[in-house]
């Protein structure tokens, strides 16, 4: 029987495997003690056990067994390099943060989604027994409601969004991995959420790698036996073929969109190695920072999208019960 994985799941393994690290125990003997921890996937941690056996690393270990893609890019890279314990940590916490705003907005839009069930099947129930007997009252009528003319026009509007982005989306998916991540971060509302976290996770790479003491040009050997298909791979290669081709390292970054321009200011002071880990460190955590309050900010914003919705059919609702009547009251009178 397979045992099922879940997001959750993923978020306790990287924080609880971290802590034991920086506790002072061996990859091994970390997961020899996870099982006590979670006995439910005890078959799936020692897949992950027999992997390290067969002398992979973790990041290949994980891969093996379904772990996110993202997050095994992200730990392989931290473990050719070290301190793979405190990638884990940041890992499983910005996943964490993840899971709350997911859940908060699940608690923004639950109540307003409620209304609009409870709304639907109100009007299902008009449409049934109360519109007919409106019509009778004035027979001749036989102008579209307010209520029918909504719908037709958020139908259609619907029917043609959803044909344009399944065509946007098939093309997306053809482009290159680096295209799709560019263009997606210029996606209405989740494109600025979407670069933030991917700039955070390059910044906290960075910082680590800098942190270990390696150079811009020990970071690039390292990134070539990291996975191909790993966007932070791609992103390097991009890079390397365009400073070959006579263009400056500050210049490429200032040009791409996976750097934040802060990079680019800290790069170009020159500081020592050790100065410029801390300044990068620092970049790290104010663009987390940033990433959170994005995540807030787009969650508080559903609901009240939702409410104009909500009053919007309410008063189309009033005006398809309240029209019919006037108009047959002005025909008595």
């Amino acid at each position: 029987m397979k045992t099922k994985i879940t997001v959750q799941f993923n978020t306790e393994f990287m924080l609880l495997l971290g802590r034991l690290l920086q506790n002072g125990f061996s990859l091994q003997q970390a997961l020899e003690f996870m099982p006590i921890v979670f006995p439910t996937q005890k078959q799936w941690l020692h897949q992950v056990q027999t992997g390290l056996e067969a002398g992979k690393r973790l990041a290949p270990s994980l891969a093996a067994v379904s772990f996110p893609t993202h997050l095994v890019a992200q730990i392989e890279l931290t473990e050719l390099q070290g301190n793979l314990g405190e990638c884990l940590l940041h890992l499983g916490q910005l996943q964490r943060i993840q899971q709350k705003r997911r859940r908060e907005l699940v608690g923004v839009i639950a109540y307003p989604c409620f209304l609009l069930l409870f709304l639907g099947a109100l009007i299902g129930m008009m449409q049934i027994y109360l519109f007919p007997e409106i019509a009778q009252f004035n027979p001749t009528t036989s102008a579209t409601s307010p209520l029918q003319l909504f719908f037709r026009v958020m139908g259609t509007f619907v029917i043609m969004a959803g044909g344009l982005i399944s065509v946007y989306l098939f093309r997306w998916h053809r482009r290159p991995l680096l295209q799709r991540l560019a263009a997606a971060f210029r996606w209405p509302f989740i494109g600025k959420t979407l670069q933030a976290y991917y700039q955070y996770c390059l910044l906290f790479d960075l910082a680590t790698c800098l942190n270990n003491g390696l150079n811009l040009a020990e970071m690039h050997q390292l990134t070539h036996r990291l996975a191909k298909t790993s966007w932070l791979v791609q992103l390097m290669q991009q890079l390397e073929t365009a400073v070959q081709k006579g263009g400056t390292l500050l210049a490429n970054l200032a040009d791409g969109v996976f750097y934040p321009p802060e990079l680019q200011l800290v790069l170009a002071k020159g500081s020592p190695l050790q100065q410029m880990a801390k300044e990068v460190d620092l970049l790290a955590v104010i663009k987390y920072d940033e990433l959170q309050r994005q995540l807030k900010q787009k969650v508080n914003w559903l609901q009240p999208l939702l409410f104009i919705l909500i009053g919007i059919i309410i008063i189309c609702t009033y005006l398809s019960i309240l029209l019919p009547l006037y108009h047959t009251m002005e025909g008595i009178s």
